[in-house]
């Protein structure tokens, strides 16, 4: 609790200054997006932008002390916004407001390096590991003018602006010493890729409801790493698409973050219906190196999707590159990549004169392998230009694609310079890199850049840039402790355990609830007379609201692992506005005592989500989890009394410890 107070003190101290910063996200980023969108928005205008006095909460906090570089500190923090904004927007001659402005999220903060020398700290770097919820309302949308899905269009470009600028692989350092790399701190290495198989989903719901017939759905799907997109083809008229198609994820945090699977029914003239949604935790890929799965989707009455998703590490060794090219050709999947191509662009000296312009230029950078292009923020008015950007390109063929680098003028759109380079040469450089200018062709002018070129590896190894060691186990500081139901840390997973097995476990409390923990009761029963498991889900306690809500609209959901058919998948009804909500439902399994002797139950309650998460595709609020191992359970075909169960609660993908319930409070 304390040190959620102290943070909250300091975000207190920090959010006038943080105003201005997101002022600037406004005006700059999200303003020029709306009035592009659509000829009746290019008045759009933001009048008015005041954030007010009421900073974030802060949730629970997480800090890493395991498998973290000694010269950094990383910690997450839960931090959720609604308050007491005051911003209006101008379209010609009316205005409107916004209102009710909420956002929660998981935020990341990297302190890095570590220094001897006073302030100790040489830089901290924040993000969100995902996308954030964010909702808002707008008013007086009838004195504006009648345009259809306003509302939802500013939530989108939000969005995507949030994710531009503070969701993973984006950053916002802030450099506290002098002669800091700030380029490092903003863009480290990757840690690697996600390979995704996307091939097929089957029980979906009927979306279009045909004439004196069943109807089917056109379903598509997308998928989410942080910031990066996905969208599969549409299959038309069916309930079993097949896709077979491949994506490629370059992951820089692989702790806490996840991947979301979207589906939705297309609707051309009106708005998609979503088909349902799931989510994959992203290290526990990388533990498995190999995942094929079907997921359940989740606000959903039926449906599952089939995944096929392998993680690929970073390596510089020429064994690699072969064993990838290797692994291509037995998989007859030459459009794969086989290696990454980072580019880090410093700046630029000596740039030829532009003719016939009256100023200086505006020079850019652009940046193309095969069909991929990115290009910097353009420099004003200067001849000696520093962008300090990095980019990220897979590359398919590192023996014969090539890197071609422009600078541009933004003013004229003439090319002041390229340069194009070979990945080939790199591959025979110490560690696959270079740091160095770049003569660009028939001038003076030298472009800087440092190239890093790594092979993707499907094989487990230690990595190569030592400064980029990924975060594996988090702490969280104790709750206080309660002699009648002590809580054991969970042990640390070995690399070779299953999915089901990393899952954290609780072990059931002693003697009724504890006052501090957020809890679950049940009791569990094997019936001899319908050969079926019965569990009773009675009640709740403490649970954590999301966001801002004083409450929430809990219902549980249980799996009977390791199965997740429909038969093995139950959840109960929803209870509004409570956080200690009692269902007193049981549900069914159909299974014998042995075989339920041999099994675990995956319990999560979760809050019912509103209109708005469900259309836009967010993953649904996870309010706490305990996985239930059978085989422990004593007289499980005797009735049993009720027992409580003390639950993990999740931030992002990772689960809190049980201890995280004692810093639910008002700030």
């Amino acid at each position: 609790l304390f040190v959620c107070l102290f943070v909250y003190q300091i975000l207190a101290q920090l959010w006038p200054y943080v105003g201005k910063y997101v002022e600037d996200i406004l005006r700059n980023s999200v303003e020029p997006v709306v009035k592009d969108s659509h000829e009746m928005l290019k008045s759009f205008q933001f009048s008015t932008i005041m954030l007010g006095d009421m900073p974030p909460r802060v949730g629970g906090i997480q800090v890493y002390t395991e498998h973290v570089h000694r010269n950094e500190i990383i910690l997450d923090m839960e931090i959720m916004y609604a308050g007491d904004c005051d911003i209006q927007i101008r379209m010609k001659r009316f205005l409107a407001g916004i209102q009710d402005l909420q956002i929660h999220g998981t935020l990341r903060v990297v302190m890095k390096p570590l220094v001897k020398f006073s302030p100790l700290i040489g830089g901290i770097t924040v993000f969100f590991l995902n996308r954030p919820e964010i909702d808002f309302n707008l008013t007086n949308l009838a004195d504006v003018f009648d345009f259809p899905g306003l509302s939802s269009l500013l939530k989108g470009i939000v969005a995507d602006q949030v994710a531009n600028f503070m969701v993973l692989p984006n950053r916002y350092p802030m450099p506290l010493i002098p002669d800091l790399e700030v380029t490092k701190l903003k863009y480290p290495m990757p840690v690697g890729v996600l390979r995704i198989h996307l091939k097929e989903a089957k029980e979906l719901m009927r979306a279009d409801m045909g004439f004196m017939k069943k109807g089917k759905s056109d379903p598509y799907c997308t998928l989410q790493v942080g910031a990066q997109s996905f969208k599969s083809k549409t299959i038309e008229n069916t309930l079993e698409p097949r896709w077979n198609e491949y994506y490629e994820a370059v992951v820089d945090q692989f702790e806490g973050q996840t991947m979301q699977v979207n589906m939705f029914d297309e609707d051309p003239g009106s708005k998609d219906d979503p088909l349902g949604n799931a989510a994959v935790s992203i290290s526990e890929v990388v533990k498995m190196g190999f995942s094929d799965v079907w997921l359940p989707l989740e606000d959903a009455t039926t449906g599952q999707v089939h995944l096929r998703m392998s993680w690929l590490s970073l390596s510089s060794q020429m064994e690699a590159l072969e064993k990838m090219e290797k692994v291509k050709r037995i998989a007859d999947a030459d459009a794969l990549s086989s290696a990454l191509l980072v580019v880090r662009v410093d700046s630029a000296k000596n740039l030829p004169t532009v003719k016939k312009s009256g100023s200086d230029p505006n020079p850019y950078v652009e940046l193309s392998v095969a069909q991929k292009h990115e290009k910097t923020k353009p420099q004003y008015n200067t001849y000696e230009p520093v962008w300090e950007e990095a980019f990220n390109f897979l590359i398919q063929n590192p023996l014969h694609q090539e890197l071609l680098a422009e600078v541009k003028d933004e003013k004229t759109k003439k090319t002041l310079g390229k340069k194009v380079i070979s990945v080939k040469s790199l591959l025979t450089l110490d560690k696959m890199s270079t740091k160095r200018p770049f003569r660009l062709d028939g001038t003076s002018a030298e472009l800087h850049m440092e190239l890093i070129l790594r092979i993707l590896s499907s094989e487990a190894e230690e990595s190569d840039d030592l400064d980029e060691i990924e975060p594996v186990s988090p702490t969280t500081p104790a709750a206080p402790s309660n002699p009648a139901a002590p809580t054991e840390p969970a042990a640390q997973p070995s690399p070779a355990s299953s999915a089901e097995d990393r899952r954290p476990k609780s072990e059931p409390a002693a003697d009724g609830p504890n006052p501090y923990a957020c809890q679950i009761q049940l009791s569990l029963h094997h019936s001899a007379d319908t050969d079926k498991l019965l569990v009773t889900v009675h009640k709740a306690t403490n649970l954590m609201p999301v966001a801002n809500q004083k409450m929430c609209d809990p219902y549980v959901r249980i799996y009977l692992q390791p199965d997740k058919n429909r038969s093995g998948r139950k959840k109960t009804s929803v209870v509004k506005d409570n956080v200690n909500p009692a269902w007193d439902e049981t549900l069914e399994f159909p299974v014998t005592l042995a075989e339920a002797k041999q099994r675990s139950l995956d319990v999560v309650i979760k809050n019912k989500r509103s209109l708005f998460e469900t259309i836009r595709g967010n993953s649904g609020s996870v309010l706490g989890r305990v996985e239930v191992d059978l085989s422990k359970v004593d007289n499980l075909a005797s009735q049993n009394n009720p027992v409580w169960f003390e639950l993990k609660q999740d931030m992002g993908s990772l689960s809190r410890s049980s201890s995280v319930s004692s810093y639910r409070s008002e700030l």
